[in-house]
């Protein structure tokens, strides 16, 4: 076999005498692929084509450890026999691909969100930071009982054939509540000083090494940092790590910062994060666990990035969810040298957003996640080819093009603009948003090796397009935002789109007749990502900024750890943020808004500029002129919508074809 190209991340490590091909590991996944808590297929094949994909150790997504652990319908159980021959088959699998698997026990404890019925436990009588939901305080009989579900969980996955486990002590669940200053008020000997508040996990861990084994791994999920007083801290952390790994009974440590409350935001750092954002603070820990694998996560994406990690000494392993949610094939792409070839994760936290909601795990551009056959899948070859004609240039139009391309079909796209990309290419210039345009690239780079023909400055009519004699027509011409009531456009009033797409480099947009320090309103019917990223580039450009909007809150399309980074933002930059107000007119100076819920009115006077986002409405009117070949309407063209169904649309359309 030819020598990888990152050395360093694919070169073999020794954990708890298992030898891993190599450092690349993927993190505990919540995908509710379970159903009636039992595994299904697709939460098999999630892990199954991971290993394919060249993945070293696998941790699965949470296994509750005790019946009022139970989150949801889609939370797996641990704790009986209901899922034993679904995990000795997987095991089996997995380890037949030359990864190993880990399962990640969890318990909530206080942070029970999601069952109507389950009583929650917790360490102290303090509320949960998110919920406020208040706990049953476990006596030390009852502390006693759940160690024991813990060890009884990872002897039932040892007998199953899993390599080890993970224990999860972070993000606020039950571990992180014994193991916090903050969380952790006991006056048993559970608490009180660093030995009794890490007793509990010690004890979990030394009756799983007792009963499974030094050849099963033991690995302890835990913060660096949870970002809330009096908890755990990086010097904290050093404390607790140093103490743990004087037991000899972990086998790695893994860091995952935040808990329930605003540091949730670290949980999952988004793309206003910087790439590794904590990798030196995982570099403090690997110093402090004398000689125990640690394993660095969060926002690593990048082959040459994971392989600075290892080689740099910032972490042993490299730990990668999102990442490998995009692509199950990183591991071999990288090894490969083929890192161009790996989907770009964009770090928007879409998929994360949609788990938090209950739903099944969802990823911009990969549509076949959870189906066999996933790490390595390319579009089929069609059975009968032709010429397919794609007009627009956005996400849905560029992956039409490239699958049907892919396929064997001759195809031609048409931009109206000398630039790919549609609205998606915009909204890469605003302020920390420039990772999504890697999307476009990705998309264009595929177009390119499949050979579609792009055309630039075109215009699509129904004559120029059937100059082309199409066998069928892809109409991916997006759409517009619609005017506030009591707006009318031109002046002083522009939509977002068209405010950033008027805009220079990076767009420090002109806006027409802005007046640099004046007022800027942003009327805000959207409530998506991107929308604040035009908030913050307004509020670089003017003296003040209000946002205002007829809902009760904003971002309400924002998955919640990246909410909490907009409002951060927005208050940093002295945005006032008006809720509950609808726009009723404008003279030019004076926007007329009127509470929604009281019907008062107020004047806001002075405002330079009204940058409007609304509901938007389809641009199809061609599909109506066009005669002769099929015609397929795909993302906003279609009905707007968002990236996932824009991208994901036209690659159905693309298959298809």
């Amino acid at each position: 076999m030819p020598a990888p190209h990152y050395p360093t991340l694919f070169s073999e490590i020794e954990i708890a005498g298992r030898r891993l091909r190599n450092r690349v590991c993927l993190c505990a996944t919540v995908t509710n692929f379970a159903r009636d808590n039992r595994i299904t297929e697709p939460w098999r094949n999630f892990l199954i084509e991971r290993a394919k994909g060249g993945v070293g150790m696998l941790v699965t997504e949470i296994i509750a450890v005790d019946p009022e652990a139970i989150a949801q319908s889609s939370t797996v159980t641990g704790f009986d026999d209901t899922n034993d021959a679904a995990f000795k088959a997987i095991a089996a699998d997995v380890h037949g691909e030359g990864a190993a698997l880990v399962g990640q026990l969890w318990h909530p404890g206080r942070q029970q969100l999601w069952h109507p019925t389950k009583s929650p436990i917790g360490v102290s009588d303090l509320p949960d930071p998110y919920s406020w939901t208040v706990p049953h305080v476990m006596s030390t009989a009852e502390a006693r009982r759940v160690i024991e579900a813990y060890i009884s969980a990872a002897v039932r996955l040892s007998a199953c054939g899993f390599a080890g486990v993970e224990l999860h002590g972070a993000h606020g669940y039950l571990i992180m509540q014994f193991l916090s200053p903050a969380s952790n008020t006991r006056e048993d000997s559970y608490g009180g000083d660093l030995q009794g508040r890490t007793r509990f996990v010690r004890e979990i861990a030394a009756g799983i090494r007792a009963r499974c084994g030094d050849g099963f791994i033991i690995g302890l999920k835990m913060p660096a940092e949870e970002g809330v007083p009096g908890g755990v801290d990086p010097d904290e952390a050093e404390r607790i790590t140093v103490s743990l790994a004087e037991t000899g009974d972990f086998d790695y440590f893994a860091y995952g910062q935040g808990n329930f409350s605003l540091s949730l935001e670290t949980h999952v750092p988004d793309l206003y994060f910087k790439p590794g954002h904590f990798i030196d603070l995982h570099k403090r820990m690997r110093a402090a666990a004398g000689g125990v694998p640690v394993m660095a996560l969060g926002r690593i994406g990048s082959p040459e990035l994971a392989e600075q990690v290892v080689a740099d000494g910032h972490g042993d392993l490299v730990g990668m969810t999102r990442a490998l949610i995009t692509d199950a094939a990183w591991a071999d792409k990288a090894r490969e040298g083929r890192p161009l070839d790996i989907r770009p994760c964009v770090y928007d936290n879409f998929s994360w957003g949609e788990v938090h909601l209950g739903k099944p795990v969802a990823e911009h551009h990969n549509p076949h996640i959870g189906q066999a056959g996933e790490a390595h899948r390319l579009p089929t070859p069609a059975e009968h080819v032709g010429r397919v004609l794609v007009v627009g240039a956005g996400p849905a139009g560029l992956e039409a093009a490239w699958v049907a391309a892919a396929r064997g079909h001759g195809v031609t796209l048409f931009s109206a603009s000398d630039q790919l990309g549609g609205a998606l290419r915009h909204e890469a210039r605003l302020p920390g948003r420039a990772e999504i345009g890697r999307i476009i690239e990705h998309q264009q780079r595929l177009g390119e090796r499949y050979g579609v023909e792009f055309v630039f400055n075109r215009t699509a009519t129904a004559e120029n397009i059937a100059v082309y004699d199409p066998d069928a027509v892809v109409l991916a011409t997006g759409s517009s935002q619609r005017l506030p009531v009591g707006l009318q456009a031109g002046g002083a009033v522009v939509s977002a789109r068209n405010y950033v797409a008027a805009g220079g480099a990076a767009g420090r947009a002109t806006g027409g007749s802005v007046i640099a320090g004046g007022l800027a309103v942003l009327v805000d019917e959207d409530h998506g990502a991107a929308l604040y990223g035009v908030a913050d580039l307004l509020a670089e450009r003017f003296s003040r900024v209000i946002l205002v909007t007829s809902r009760p809150r904003i971002a309400g399309n924002v998955n919640h750890c990246s909410a909490i980074g907009v409002y951060r933002r927005l208050y940093g930059a002295g945005v006032e943020i008006r809720p509950s107000l609808e726009t009723v007119g404008f003279d030019g100076q004076c926007l007329r808004l009127r509470n929604v819920f009281s019907g008062a009115e107020e004047m806001l006077e002075g405002v330079s500029l009204i940058v409007y986002a609304t509901p938007r409405q389809a641009r199809d009117a061609l599909a109506g002129e066009l005669e002769g070949a099929p015609v397929h309407l795909v993302g906003d063209c279609r009905s707007p919508r968002n990236l996932l169904a824009a991208i994901q649309g036209g690659h159905a359309v693309g298959e298809m074809l």
